[in-house]
């Protein structure tokens, strides 16, 4: 309900950046056309005729829309800054600025000027700046102005209540302008009722004289802010809304200490509320999940004479195969064979006992730094993580992702707190959160917060920052145990 003004607006900034990008084009045709020419350097280099400009405005143009709508470039409030949507554009031209050159390879496009595409993203970056800006302050005006306004009323006397009515009063861009409220009962009250109207909200009568008022005033949506338990015929309620076409909202403050996003489904006939406890963005997730095919499989392809001289120097230095397989947990606690380069001597799992007082870090892992069953050249392999690649596999079979919480063995959920195991929700990874930020050397306990912050704020901007950093972080060894 609440959704449909930000919607709007998206519809809005979407059209916005359609005509930003055909006046972008123009205008970066129209500079190397006539005023490049005028510098040395540019007037003795080809320009091609108009028309040949054509196929690469639109892949550059394709590159555009697709990355501002993965970075949510669509779903923004009519109220952000100027500095936010130069950042958000910038971050979109980056992307596409190099999608573009990739496409332009592959497709072996022989008619650009990269010139040309170089001018139609920075004319781009300040054209679709100063468009989506004018488009927010056009339709923030407007929802100020109460045009296109809905009316709304409130059923509640609670805190829940006061927060909500709070929240609509301060905020001018909801596109709903509040009528009232009505009392969930014949019960007043103590205290609540005159702290909802010091809001400047009006009182409405209690619940029995909602449909009167529905059936004779302008409402476009009832939302109730109370404990249904509180409520008197909440179902005549719903019915009522139904023949007379009123939206209806509820508040779902049922359970004060959970921040989880609801959803409403459907099963059959059956209407179902769903609590995401992880991210739902499905486009993205698929997203994901094709770039961890294409990059397993390249990187298998392009690795593997690397695989081979490291199998044949394993096999020279030590006693036993060349991987190592281990049982690990992965997403919600299905098990699978996670793949790595041996790097330890034959029987490591039986010596564990031996040297476990040696462990120097906390919680239910075992790690050391000079591991006396390291192989020759196990160190070297686990320092430069080259003994992580064969998960590579792991990634191609589904079992894992190139970003996501590190696998755990089975005994160390199994000392897991509760709060903990909500690690497992998502898939795991080969680099994640705690790769980038010590590793080893973080705390057991910071180690799993990483991972639920990761799991609360994932996107795939979020993915590429920490392939991004994991490449230095790999490189230094810093924290490799």
């Amino acid at each position: 309900m609440f959704k449909a003004v930000k919607r709007l607006f998206g519809f809005a900034c979407l059209t916005s950046d359609i005509l930003s990008i055909i006046v972008s084009f123009f205008c970066a045709y129209l500079i190397r056309a006539n005023i490049l020419p005028l510098i040395p350097y540019f007037k003795e280099r080809v320009f091609f005729p108009f028309e040949q400009y054509i196929p690469v405005g639109l892949l550059s143009s394709f590159f555009l829309l697709l990355t501002l709508f993965l970075l949510k470039g669509y779903k923004q409030n009519p109220g952000v800054a100027l500095h936010q949507t130069f950042i958000l554009l910038l971050k979109s031209v980056f992307l596409s600025f190099f999608l573009t050159l990739s496409g332009i390879f592959l497709l072996k496009l022989l008619y650009v000027s990269r010139t040309f595409v170089s001018l139609f993203f920075i004319s781009y970056l300040f054209i679709g700046t100063f468009s989506r800006h004018l488009v927010s302050l056009r339709y923030r005006s407007s929802l100020r102005r109460g045009i296109h306004s809905r009316n709304l009323v409130v059923v509640g006397c609670s805190k829940v209540t006061r927060e909500l009515l709070s929240e609509l009063k301060s905020d001018s861009e909801t596109g709903f302008s509040v009528r009232g409220f009505f009392l969930p009962s014949d019960d007043e009250p103590e205290g609540e009722l005159e702290d909802i109207r010091s809001l400047g909200i009006e009182f409405l009568g209690n619940i029995y004289e909602l449909p009167s008022f529905l059936e004779r005033e302008v409402v476009d949506a009832v939302v109730i802010a109370e404990d249904i338990q509180k409520i008197k015929n909440i179902e005549e309620i719903f019915i009522l809304c139904e023949e007379l076409g009123v939206e209806l909202a509820m508040s779902m403050k049922i359970f004060p200490h959970i921040n989880t996003p609801i959803y409403f489904e459907k099963l059959g006939d059956i209407p179902l509320l769903h609590f995401a406890m992880t991210p739902k963005a499905s486009f993205q997730l698929f997203l994901k999940r094709l770039i961890d095919i294409v990059v397993s499989f390249f990187g298998i392809v392009l690795l593997s004479p690397l695989f081979i001289l490291v199998a044949i120097l394993i096999k020279v230095t030590s006693e036993g195969p060349v991987f190592f397989v281990q049982e690990r947990m992965g997403l919600r606690g299905r098990r699978f064979n996670l793949y790595k380069f041996r790097t330890m001597v034959k029987d490591a799992e039986k010596k564990l006992e031996e040297i476990k007082h040696l462990n120097e870090v906390d919680g239910p892992v075992f790690k050391i730094e000079k591991d006396p069953r390291l192989t020759p050249i196990g160190g070297f392999l686990r320092k430069s993580s080259i003994d992580e690649l064969p998960q590579l596999f792991n990634v191609l079979k589904g079992e894992m992702s190139i970003v996501g919480p590190r696998p755990p063995i089975p005994s160390e959920v199994n000392e897991y707190e509760r709060w903990q195991r909500r690690r497992l929700s998502m898939r795991p990874g080969l680099t994640c959160l705690w790769q980038i930020s010590g590793r080893s050397e973080l705390d057991f306990d910071t180690w799993m917060r990483l991972d639920l912050q990761y799991i609360d704020n994932w996107s795939l901007t979020l993915d590429l920052i920490i392939i991004l950093k994991t490449i230095p972080a790999v490189l230094s060894g810093k924290g490799a145990k």
